[in-house]
């Protein structure tokens, strides 16, 4: 993948968390429209690589990476409404595809290190709510979104 394209996903991704993360803090929902938005830049950005590079098999590869997570979350999000909301599993479709594209072997690991610490980072904080405030429930999408931005900016 070409450093222009992963430029304009980290700097999609980060205009996504700007306007996300204070949302999801504040109100705990996200925004559906910034979501969708950076998921067509997403696309976009992803498509013109495939093309101008020829590999197939890294859009094809971040596609059904996408199909794996975000159907994983909205399993969970069936399964727990109040513990994993909507927007999260929206939320995790952009960021599965910018993280997932490229080399097939590298960004297994790649979406295997984001998850876990998404994972670990939000585990924690809910601990941390609930030690100091009784209150286990914590906003999911800044956890998925910085994750996703420190795998990304660590592959550049």
């Amino acid at each position: 993948m070409g450093q222009i394209i992963k430029m304009s996903l980290v700097l999609s991704l980060v205009l996504l968390a700007i306007v996300q993360i204070p949302l999801d803090i504040r109100f705990r929902q996200l925004s559906r429209r910034a979501t969708a938005v950076t998921t067509v830049v997403v696309v976009v950005s992803l498509a013109v690589d495939t093309w101008l590079t020829n590999n197939i098999a890294g859009g094809v590869h971040a596609f059904l990476w996408a199909l794996v997570i975000g159907g994983s979350y909205l399993l969970l999000h069936r399964l727990a409404p109040h513990s994993l909301g909507f927007g999260d599993v929206l939320l995790v479709l952009p960021l599965t595809l910018a993280v997932a594209y490229g080399d097939a072997y590298e960004k297994i690991e790649s979406v295997l290190y984001w998850q876990l610490l998404a994972a670990c980072t939000g585990t924690l904080h809910a601990v941390v709510m609930r030690v100091w405030s009784r209150k286990s429930s914590i906003p999911f999408g800044p956890h998925l979104l910085l994750s996703a931005l420190a795998v990304l900016t660590l592959s550049l």
